[in-house]
């Protein structure tokens, strides 16, 4: 589960979105200030923080996988 720091940076991020703004660390930044929200300067790295989310949950299963193998005669 992602920490309440790494949510506020994703929610900011959503919201710079949402305005059609860029997204960059000083905007987060911006944002989480106004919203009295602290974090550590490391989740503001906006590269980090895309290329980080889930990286905890493990993947699911790839949708329409392989068929299961057909059986062999029965005897």
């Amino acid at each position: 589960m992602a920490s309440w720091a790494e949510l506020a940076c994703v929610y900011s991020a959503l919201i710079l979105v949402d305005n059609d703004v860029a997204i960059t660390g000083k905007k987060i930044s911006t944002i989480l200030k106004a919203a009295a929200v602290d974090v550590e300067p490391y989740y503001v790295n906006v590269r980090d923080l895309i290329t980080n989310i889930g990286s905890e949950v493990e993947a699911a299963p790839a949708v329409g996988g392989a068929p299961a193998a057909a059986s062999t005669a029965a005897r």
